[in-house]
């Protein structure tokens, strides 16, 4: 009798994913994965596992769940009745991204897409598009890249910068991802050294100042 080896499957294996995003939405993501140094194809596996994680975005969609789900221990009703999510066509200009997620990931977002009643892409398309418009989502993101770049030091810096703009500016108040982004656009340099860029800033617009 022959044995057949089965291969193993990689831990860490990714799946791929391309969902139908607004236009605006790519924009937003493709500009933080710039200030970022990120690829895209990341930053949208962080959106949507971000998304997952968060009550109030899965509140949110659950007026449209069709079949029951449990999410994070949390059991949602489905409801045949309920209205389905708009599809792409009507929701305005989309273009289409190409994300990789863990397996687990993908099985949540298929298991998802079930409850919707709508593809896996969409159901992706639906986490991204809520989490990319969650100002703690992203701000987290930046703030989690700034610290795991930069020294204390510098970041001590950063914080001091962002609250002397915020206590002296009452008409907008700067985000970790709005001072980052302003940061490269004034130093105009890719971010593959956060720890250069951020020093260059710091010195020719705080410590002169």
């Amino acid at each position: 009798m022959q044995i057949t080896k089965q291969r193993k499957v990689r831990s860490d294996k990714k799946e791929n994913i391309k969902p139908t995003i607004l236009l605006d939405v790519k924009t937003a993501i493709t500009r933080l994965a710039y200030i970022t140094d990120t690829p895209v194809k990341d930053i949208g596996e962080y959106l949507c596992k971000e998304a997952l994680k968060s009550n109030e975005i899965i509140g949110t969609i659950s007026k449209h769940f069709k079949r029951d789900i449990i999410i994070d221990n949390t059991l949602y009703r489905g409801v045949c009745k309920n209205t389905s999510i708009n599809r792409r066509t009507e929701a305005g200009e989309c273009e289409r991204i190409t994300i990789r997620v863990t397996t687990d990931v993908n099985d949540l977002i298929e298991d998802l897409a079930y409850s919707l009643g709508c593809f896996k892409a969409r159901a992706c398309a639906v986490l991204i598009e809520h989490a990319i418009n969650d100002y703690d989502i992203v701000d987290d993101f930046v703030r989690g890249f700034l610290e795991e770049g930069l020294d204390k030091h510098k970041m001590r810096e950063l914080k001091k910068l962002m609250k002397f703009v915020n206590d002296n500016d009452s008409s907008y108040e700067f985000t970790w991802a709005s001072l980052l982004s302003v940061i490269v656009d004034e130093v105009n340099a890719p971010l593959e050294d956060p720890e250069k860029v951020v020093e260059e800033y710091l010195i020719n617009n705080w410590r002169n100042n």
